[in-house]
């Protein structure tokens, strides 16, 4: 397993004697280049957790203590479960506008749950419930932040991409037309190599369900 003082020293010897001396602006771009792949529109199955159990009570349709600390997105359209009278878990029904959850609302449909995330705070949720409910949601949460003196999931997992990122930031600053031209080649290949990865994981995850929520 790679880890971050392994990469270190690996994009020191690639940037040569002027390298040798990065550590910290090393850290800098480790850390930046975490922060733009936790921005992006692809990301890796191993950021995915699921909360523990909340609970809400009668008559709750807005759900704030969902999504937890570190989150960046819901996992997928089927991320928000739920238990129903018999404990037994099924999926709340993903809408896309709010103004689709308020026609739910009035139209005081019964046997299923329906969701909108109104903000990174706030999920609402439609009927009004009449019991007590155990809520969890699957979502993507951030890594541990690197500080030089640990390592991360991302060194561990993707050590080549996100060292290739950093590295492309490093020979820049350090005119190194060599470097910049193998980082740049090596982060455009992991990130490829990721991308199609995720797509694999995301396509065997799905679910087929008949009709929408309409």
């Amino acid at each position: 397993m790679t880890d971050y003082d392994d990469l270190e020293t690996r994009a020191k010897r690639r940037l040569g004697r002027r390298g040798m001396t990065i550590t910290t602006e090393f850290l800098d771009e480790m850390k930046a280049a975490q922060k733009k792949l936790e921005k992006a529109g692809a990301l890796p199955k191993w950021l995915k957790v699921t909360t523990s159990d909340i609970i809400t009570t009668s008559g709750n349709t807005i759900l704030t203590s969902l999504p937890p600390t570190g989150y960046i997105r819901a996992y997928d359209d089927q991320a928000l479960v739920y238990d129903d009278d018999d404990g037994k878990e099924r999926r709340a029904i993903r809408l896309d506008t709010r103004n689709q959850l308020i026609s739910k609302k009035n139209a005081g449909i019964s046997g299923a749950i329906f969701w909108y995330e109104v903000s990174k705070t706030v999920i609402e949720i439609a009927p009004e419930l009449s019991r007590d409910t155990v809520f969890r949601m699957t979502h993507y949460a951030k890594d541990t932040v690197l500080s030089g003196s640990n390592s991360n999931t991302w060194c561990s997992e993707e050590g080549e991409l996100i060292m290739g990122m950093a590295g492309i930031e490093l020979a820049t600053w350090l005119r190194d037309d060599r470097a910049l031209k193998y980082y740049s080649n090596l982060a455009a290949t992991e990130r490829r190599r990721m991308v199609n990865q995720i797509e694999s994981d995301e396509f065997a995850d799905i679910d087929l369900v008949m009709g929408g929520p309409d």
